[in-house]
C-alpha cells in the first residue's frame, strides 16, 4: 500500500497565498459513497438510500448527504491547498440545492483573505453542479504548515 503521506500534492505556507488563488476538483457521489458515509455518520434517511422512497420526496430522487460535499474540501485542504500540515480550524455551509447520486459537480475554495500574523487563510468554498448552478457556498478558515516546520521536513513535495 502506498504511503497516504506520499501523495500530498502540495505543502504550501502562508507565504505562498495571494487573494484570488483557487483550487477546483471535480467529483460525484454514488451509492458506495452514500452507504460508507452512512456507516461513519450513522445517518440511514431513505432518502439516501432508497430509491422508491426518494421517488415521493420534493427531491424525486435519491441525494447524497451534504456532508459528502462538505468533505471534497477536506481532500483539496490536506493535499492540494494548502496541502501537507495544515489545520483546517473552521468551517460552514450552506446547502441550497440538492446532489443527486452519479451527476457531475466541483468543488472550489477560492482564498479571500490571508493573516500572516495570525498563520490563517480565509477560503470561500463552493460547490457546483455541471451547469455552474450553486448547490453549496461557504467559508473555512485553515492555518497552513508554518514554514520552520517545512523547513525541517525530512521529505519534500513536488509542488510549491
Amino acid at each position: 500500500m502506498t504511503n497516504k503521506l506520499e501523495q500530498a500534492r502540495s505543502c504550501m505556507t502562508i507565504e505562498d497565498f495571494k487573494i484570488g488563488d483557487e483550487f477546483t476538483k471535480t467529483y460525484q457521489v454514488d451509492n458506495e459513497m452514500v452507504r460508507k458515509f452512512a456507516e461513519i455518520s450513522g445517518d440511514w434517511n431513505p432518502v439516501h438510500h432508497d430509491a422508491e422512497f426518494a421517488k415521493g420526496t420534493v427531491f424525486k430522487r435519491q441525494i447524497a448527504h451534504g456532508m459528502i460535499s462538505v468533505a471534497q474540501f477536506s481532500g483539496i485542504f490536506g493535499m492540494d491547498m494548502p496541502g501537507l500540515g495544515a489545520i483546517w480550524t473552521q468551517q460552514n455551509a450552506k446547502f441550497l440545492a440538492p446532489v443527486y447520486l452519479d451527476l457531475p459537480y466541483t468543488a472550489k475554495v477560492v482564498v479571500e483573505e490571508v493573516d500572516p500574523e495570525k498563520n490563517t487563510v480565509v477560503f470561500e468554498t463552493t460547490c457546483l453542479d455541471a451547469d455552474g448552478n450553486l448547490v453549496l457556498t461557504g467559508k473555512g478558515i485553515l492555518k497552513p504548515l508554518p514554514l520552520k516546520v517545512k523547513q525541517k521536513m525530512s521529505f519534500k513535495v513536488d509542488a510549491k
